[in-house]
This record gives structure tokens, C-alpha cells and sequence, in this order.
């Protein structure tokens, strides 16, 4: 599961005119099977244990429903199984729960939450492998072996008994949870993007044909305090210190974003990145900053 290739080199040599001629073979062409958690909603509702399972069965049916015109895709998806089952509305989530950006509880927060999300998704593809049959690669993976267990210290007595029905049973899916940008999605939900802080309190955002105006959900005098420092003012190390705690739990990767002022020097978004990886995440997505233009409007709505 680890050496995953678009292609792979079965043959070279060099013809008759000098020509090197090289023989390939297709491997691996990976798809994207994605849904997400509403994350104020179903911690809200406290909803996690019976949702996930329904979630994880919607994504594994995805695989079978859908026609992929690309054969190697769809070989992929079938040999595989991946599915990416992610969150969005941190921020929103961490205004209603009365907890600060950048804290420790933040941090401590993510590490609970995310471990939860992972257990109840690895069970759920346990049960669907118990009823439906394992993904193909699942003898001799991580999963069988027990090392994906091992390698993220899950040690207490549900993840013991979880990881001995993962080798008895097997799972459905041989990737299971990955966290998307979802700003389009989060705004429909009503929620703030994926697992990044909101852009500000109230904001206008523009799409291809129209522009429409954000507030922070749920806004009022108790959520406030927790939105009012917009995401190129927070220190951005607390929230690569949220997703390491997060990625150790999510098999796949995190859509994580830096967002840094237009003055930011060299060296401290070298050190940005050092930190996370660091930490251990395994990748960054995009660097955003300020930009001149968001400067001025800002300037001009503060006279």
C-alpha cells in the first residue's frame, strides 16, 4: 500500500537506430471519494457514534455506484477502496465550545475529537468488511499486521479489542479519512471552512459570477471573543500544533493552510514549514497572505 505508482517501467532497452524505448505498465491512479462531517452539528448533537458508520457505508457505496471513464482509475478504486471521510467547521465548533484558537485546550480538543472520528471509522469499515469482504490488498497491509495500531500508540483496552477484530475481520476500505479545503461546502453548510480559522467576523467573498457577504456563524455575544482574531493575525504555529495532534488519527492528509502576512520575511515561513514537519504532518497545502488590496478596504472600514 505504500509504493503506489501512475506507472511502472517493465521493459527498457535501445532499438536499432540508437532509440531508448521504454515499456511501461499502468499502476496505480488514485480517486478522490470525499464527505465530510458538519463538525458543530454532529458533536453538537452528539451524533459522532451514529453517523459515521452511515457516512463510511455512503462513501464504500460510492466505489461500486459510480462510473470512472478511466479504466486505471476505476481499477484503483476498486483494488483500494479508499475512501476520504474528513470535517469541516473547526473554527465554528471551537466558538461554540468556548475554547480560543490559540490554547492548549485547542490542541488537547482536536487530539480527543479526531481520535474518536478515527475509531468509529475504522470500525464501521470492519463491519462492512465483515459483511461485505475486505479491499483486496488487505492481507499483509498495515491493517492486518497491526502496525497502523502500533505506530499511533492506540493502547487502551477498545483500540486492543478493535485492532483484534481488524486482523480477524479486515477492513472495507484501505484509506479511510482525509480532510478536504471544503469552503464551498462549509458555506452551504452553514459552518467555517475545514479545519482553517474564519476569514473574519464579516467578510465579502467573490465567486466567478457573483459576490456574496460571510458572517461568522452563530455570532453573538458569547462567540465573538472567539472569532474576532482573523486568520493572518493568529500565530500559526498553535494551529500546526492542532493538525499534528489531528494527523496523527487521519490516515490520509490534511488540507491545511498557512496564512501569514504580505510582510512576512523568508526565514519565518521556512520556519513554518520546518515546524510542520516537525510535528510530523504530512503535508501543508497553500501559503495565503494579506494582500495589498485587503489592506486598504480594511483601513478604509475601520475610518
Amino acid at each position: 500500500m505504500q509504493n503506489m505508482s501512475a506507472t511502472t517501467i517493465v521493459k527498457e532497452y535501445t532499438d536499432d537506430e540508437g532509440n531508448l524505448v521504454m515499456i511501461r505498465k499502468p499502476g496505480d491512479f488514485v480517486v478522490c471519494n470525499l464527505s465530510s462531517i458538519n463538525l458543530p452539528r454532529a458533536v453538537g448533537a452528539d451524533v459522532l457514534e451514529r453517523l459515521v458508520p452511515i457516512q463510511t457505508r455512503m462513501l464504500d457505496n460510492v466505489i461500486d455506484l459510480n462510473t470512472i471513464s478511466v479504466g486505471q482509475a476505476e481499477a484503483t478504486n476498486k483494488k483500494y477502496r479508499a475512501i476520504g471521510l474528513g470535517t469541516f467547521g473547526w473554527h465554528h465548533l471551537l466558538a461554540l465550545e468556548g475554547i480560543h484558537w490559540e490554547s492548549e485546550k485547542a490542541v488537547e480538543f482536536a487530539d480527543k475529537l479526531y481520535e474518536e472520528i478515527a475509531y468509529q471509522t475504522i470500525q464501521a469499515s470492519m463491519q462492512l468488511a465483515e459483511e461485505k469482504g475486505a479491499f483486496s490488498q488487505f492481507s499483509g497491509s498495515e491493517w492486518h499486521t497491526g502496525e497502523y495500531f502500533e505506530r499511533r500508540n492506540y493502547t487502551s483496552e477498545r483500540w486492543n479489542s478493535l485492532q483484534q477484530q481488524v486482523a480477524k475481520n479486515g477492513v472495507r476500505n484501505g484509506w479511510m479519512m482525509a480532510v478536504a479545503p471544503n469552503s464551498s461546502t462549509a458555506k452551504i453548510g452553514g459552518s467555517t471552512d475545514g479545519i482553517d480559522p474564519l476569514y473574519a467576523v464579516e467578510y465579502a467573498e467573490e465567486k466567478k459570477n457573483f459576490k456574496f457577504k460571510v458572517t461568522a456563524p452563530d455570532l453573538d455575544h458569547n462567540t465573538y471573543e472567539y472569532y474576532r482574531r482573523s486568520r493572518h493575525v493568529l500565530d500559526q504555529k498553535w494551529s500546526i500544533r492542532q493538525n499534528a495532534a489531528r494527523q496523527r488519527h487521519i490516515d490520509q492528509s490534511i488540507s491545511f493552510n498557512f496564512y501569514v502576512p504580505h510582510t512576512i520575511k523568508a526565514k519565518e515561513l521556512l520556519e513554518l514549514h520546518l515546524e510542520a514537519w516537525k510535528q510530523n504532518l504530512k503535508t501543508t497545502y497553500y501559503v495565503r497572505s494579506t494582500s495589498q488590496a485587503e489592506i486598504e478596504e480594511c483601513e478604509a472600514c475601520q475610518s
